[in-house]
């Protein structure tokens, strides 16, 4: 679907991706990294806000390094956010129909019953449905999940958990970065882990965190020599 070829960024002398290369399949991909290892910067140039200093970004082939962000989503690449990007003064029906005319999409996000609700007296898990709801109506090829359960209750965690599941099982593709291993590693086919801007890991969740790389980036040389 997507590959990422020797991706490089740097801000003021400072390298935070190195020649990174890595494939999105149809799948579901968890993207891991302590913090600093670069992961927000790398999901920046999959969705066009950032371009890469060297390096290719091919979708089906085709070069998408410079495209903006609009003309990606007309390609298929939708990404959501970590602070989440609804009209907060507009119902949950009415923040739909900017996107799509399609309402089903509410019920499939269980959100049926607040559709004549303002979008600011929503809980967090379900302005998180909403905002996913609204990037899905964009009828993605691959959807981009910024930190998808950041703020949330393990309740609304796991409805978040179900909705992925069932996107991913209806044929898109979804990279997720995220924070919280647990509610990801239930989520996700594959993960890949960033350090200091490299790719350190790329292999199944339940084999992750036994990598002696992985372990060392998030506890350190004593846990790992321990």
């Amino acid at each position: 679907m997507l590959r990422l070829v020797d991706i490089s960024k740097s801000f003021d002398g400072l390298k935070v991706l190195d020649s990174v290369s890595l494939e999105i399949k149809k799948e579901k991909l968890g993207i891991l990294g302590p913090n600093g290892a670069g992961k927000t910067t790398l999901f920046n140039i999959i969705s066009g806000f950032l371009k890469p200093d060297k390096g290719k970004i091919l979708f089906n082939e085709k070069n998408l390094v410079g495209k903006k962000p609009s003309e990606l989503a007309k390609l298929g690449i939708i990404r959501t956010f970590q602070i989440m990007k609804v009209f907060e003064n507009m119902t949950v029906e009415e923040n739909l129909l900017t996107i799509s005319d399609d309402l089903s999409v509410l019920r499939d996000f269980d959100l049926e019953a607040k559709k004549k609700e303002l979008a600011r007296n929503l809980s967090q898990g379900e302005l998180r449905r909403l905002s996913i709801a609204m990037a899905f109506a964009k009828k993605p090829r691959l959807l981009l999940l910024d930190e998808p359960f950041s703020g949330l209750s393990k309740r609304e965690a796991e409805k978040i958990m179900g909705i992925i599941k069932e996107i991913g099982g209806n044929g898109t593709s979804i990279a997720i970065v995220e924070h919280r291993m647990r509610e990801l590693f239930n989520v996700v086919d594959r993960v890949v882990v960033l350090n200091s801007g490299k790719l350190i890991f790329d292999g199944s969740p339940e084999n992750v965190l036994e990598d002696k790389a992985v372990r060392e980036a998030y506890f350190g040389n004593k846990y790992v020599e321990g």
